[in-house]
């Protein structure tokens, strides 16, 4: 039974997926769903043989995950989606502790639908809500009422917010309305606040002053590490350090899931023995799991492992597969929708991967090492060391095709990266949960803690700057380099029938080549890069791994363009900037420039002419006298060549406060005209012939027959608009891209 179990969790996930992926297939699904089931009632009852009901687990998988993702779709998920665009008074309670901004806060909220006079199957259903500032904060169990305008949240810089929130069990969003006057106060918002925190959100309190112990007692970088390491809170974690682990494969060391929920049955056993142990872990897991956030990723595991622990009381062998497959379906029968979550299906794959196939790999590759080494202390540390090696392998092949698409790059530096740290994340784990239940002991624990927690970053650090372990899919080696990845884990599976001593050297051989072909590549071609940054612009020109120029570091006020270049130039291993231009001294091209020049080094800086006098440019002069970084003013009217290594470039003049600037390539023209209102391009127009196949435009058309002028005479082929908005993909009939939809936006030029 526990077989078919499996074959109808995972048909059960095609069902679903059938649904949410290809409405298409759900649509041919409903129509001879009947036909299929019938088919396999009948082969069911003809031959007593266990694959005939094997088939019958799969067909009836199928067709009720399908069939119960249409109907939870529209009971509970279409009434709230139809809110889109509507405004509503609403009583709601506070869920969690809110994430807060300069001029707003970010909450959950459970929407109390009948009070609030929406139509909907449940007394109350679940949102993320923009809230105005309160003066005393909001704590989970407080009660808002407000007038709130509900949404859609759409794809933005390439992340589709609605999947995610659904993913999360969110199928709407909300924000507060304001008045249209000068105040644009509220127009409605009342708090009452609880006296007391309902023991509902206990855990969340106990997490809060977890996570603010660690911080106190461990410096910040460490802390914020421990933090989400702990309680997956990433808030305080340094953005260079989460991208380091992102990059040599650790993510999951803060990403808390069974790992982590391995460590505390582990140490609980450790403590109290195992007959008393696991028992008291149900309890502990079951608290965990509300302290950690309920992601899709802490659910499969806390159901695993609960499934898990009462497999021991009641003398039954636990099958970790089975318990897999009933986690997943648990999860998907709570809410279809969490099949969107990256987490889950990282998760879902990755445990499945090591499940199923670590310990056929590490045979294959290991087995012949344990037979000949002498010692059994010796023959421990091999297998551990197999079995991290095994497991990693395991876990990189089955979670490529979602990093892939989702990310568009694989990591092989996750092997390497977790034979340097396994002997370190438990016992990191485990002494910071005693810092936080045993404060007394701090004396102790943090210097140890602080040291651990320095190694681990360091090996993600230097592990990080190893170029050749990222493989991106978008390039041909990179393409081939995955591909013999995958094989190689196949053929070690399969070592008894795949000929292994003749394959996998064949294997390791394609994978090198490919591997120091993508890296190459990449070395020998400059890329010109439109970071998303809302209304502001900045754009990277990176010549390989070599060197790295910056024209613009500004902004939206909502977000932090020296952050995301401080982790561009981290992800690509750039240290310094070559060359940086300012197209105009302003909050949307210079908001970040006297904080860039006194953090990175910086060879030299370009000015526009007659910049008025701001807070921003004497932040800059001031910033580049006290490094003591050459400021050069720009004077000269008309197109003039300025150098930027791995491309052709020439800073255009003659507009007073504002710079353009064109870059060339093989088979790129690429003008940046951001910085000039509609009225100075036209100026500039009158004055020198402008012709390029791409330009680099702000958001502003108000005046169209300028508009129209100026692309008359540039003749562009593609519009790009670094914007916070979106805009039509057409203007003119000239096709138009903008980071605001897609993200950053790469143009590569590749060198001979």
């Amino acid at each position: 039974m526990k077989r078919y179990a499996l074959y109808f969790s995972g048909a059960f996930l095609a069902g679903v997926a059938c649904v949410l992926f290809a409405p298409g297939a759900f649509a041919l699904l409903t129509r001879y769903w009947g036909l299929a089931l019938a088919a396999g009632a009948i082969l069911s009852v003809l031959s007593l043989r266990r694959r005939w009901f094997a088939l019958l687990a799969v067909l009836l998988g199928i067709a009720i995950g399908a069939g119960y993702t249409g109907i939870y779709s529209a009971r509970l998920v279409r009434p709230l989606t139809a809110l889109d665009g509507r405004t509503r008074t609403v009583t709601a309670v506070v869920r969690a502790y809110p994430d807060v901004y300069e001029d707003s806060q970010r909450v959950e909220l459970l929407v109390d639908a009948a009070e609030s006079g929406i139509p909907y199957p449940f007394r109350r259903f679940r949102t993320i809500g923009y809230l105005p500032l309160t003066e005393q904060p909001l704590t989970p169990g407080d009660t808002i009422r407000a007038q709130m305008s509900f949404y859609v949240p759409t794809v933005r810089q390439g992340f589709d917010r609605q999947r995610y929130q659904m993913g999360n069990g969110n199928f709407i969003s909300c924000s507060y309305v304001r008045a249209e006057d000068e105040t644009r106060s509220p127009v409605l918002f009342e708090v009452t606040h609880r006296e007391t925190l309902p023991l509902r959100y206990q855990p969340l309190h106990w997490a809060r002053q977890w996570g603010e112990r660690v911080m106190t007692e461990l410096p910040a970088r460490e802390g914020g590490f421990l933090r989400a390491m702990l309680l997956g809170d990433k808030q305080s974690l340094d953005p260079v350090d989460e991208q380091n682990l992102k990059k040599v494969g650790l993510s999951h060391i803060i990403a808390v899931s069974g790992m982590h929920l391995m460590f505390l049955v582990g140490l609980s056993s450790q403590l109290f023995s195992r007959r008393i142990g696991v028992p008291l872990s149900i309890g502990i897991v079951l608290l965990f799991i509300p302290m950690a956030g309920c992601s899709p990723s802490i659910l499969r595991a806390g159901i695993m492992t609960l499934l898990s622990c009462a497999a021991f009381l009641f003398d039954e062998i636990a099958d970790s597969e089975t318990s897999l497959g009933l986690a997943l379906l648990l999860l998907l029968l709570w809410n279809p929708y969490a099949l969107y979550s990256l987490s889950l299906q990282l998760s879902f794959l990755s445990t499945f991967g090591i499940l199923r196939f670590a310990r056929p790999v590490e045979t294959a590759v290991f087995g012949w090492l344990y037979q000949r080494l002498p010692g059994k202390r010796t023959r421990s540390l091999a297998r551990l060391f197999g079995a991290t090696f095994s497991c990693s392998a395991c876990a990189v092949l089955m979670t490529a095709p979602v990093l892939v698409t989702a990310f568009g790059y694989l990591t092989i530096l996750s092997i390497p990266a977790n034979l340097l740290t396994f002997s370190v994340v438990g016992l990191v784990f485990e002494l910071g949960v005693f810092l936080c239940l045993l404060p007394f002991l701090r004396v102790l624990l943090a210097p140890v803690l602080t040291v651990l927690i320095r190694h681990i970053l360091g090996c993600a650090a230097v592990l990080s700057r190893l170029h050749w372990g990222v493989l991106y899919w978008e390039e041909p080696a990179g393409k081939i380099a995955v591909l013999a990845l995958s094989m190689l884990i196949v053929v070690l599976v399969l070592s008894k029938w795949s000929k292994p001593k003749f394959t996998v050297p064949v294997l390791c051989m394609i994978l090198t080549a490919s591997v120091w072909t993508a890296y190459a590549d990449r070395r020998d071609t400059t890329f010109i890069t439109l970071h998303a940054v809302g209304e502001g612009q900045m754009i990277t020109v990176a010549d390989g791994y070599d060197t790295l120029s910056l024209i613009d570091c500004g902004s939206s006020a909502r977000q932090d363009s020296l952050c995301l270049l401080q982790e561009y130039m981290n992800w690509n291993g750039f240290e310094r900037l070559d060359t940086v231009i300012f197209t105009a001294v302003d909050k949307a091209h210079a908001r970040a420039a006297g904080e860039l020049l006194r953090t990175v080094p910086v060879g030299h800086v370009i000015l526009p002419n007659h910049v008025k006098e701001s807070d921003t440019l004497t932040e800059l002069q001031s910033a580049a006298q006290e490094r003591m970084i050459p400021l050069t003013v720009w004077t000269q009217d008309g197109e003039v060549p300025v150098t930027l290594p791995g491309v052709t470039a020439s800073l255009i003049g003659g507009v007073d406060r504002k710079l353009g600037v064109r870059l060339n390539g093989l088979e790129t023209d690429l003008l940046i005209l951001h910085s000039m209102t509609q009225k100075m391009l036209d100026g500039l127009l009158d004055q020198i012939p402008l012709r390029a196949d791409s330009v680099v435009l702000s958001n502003q058309f108000e005046k169209e027959d300028l508009f129209a002028r100026a692309m008359e005479e540039i003749e562009p082929q593609t519009i790009y608009i670094s914007s916070g908005y979106e805009t039509a993909t057409r203007l003119l009939g000239i096709p138009v891209r903008n980071t605001a939809g897609s993200g950053d936006l790469v143009i590569k030029i590749k060198h001979n």
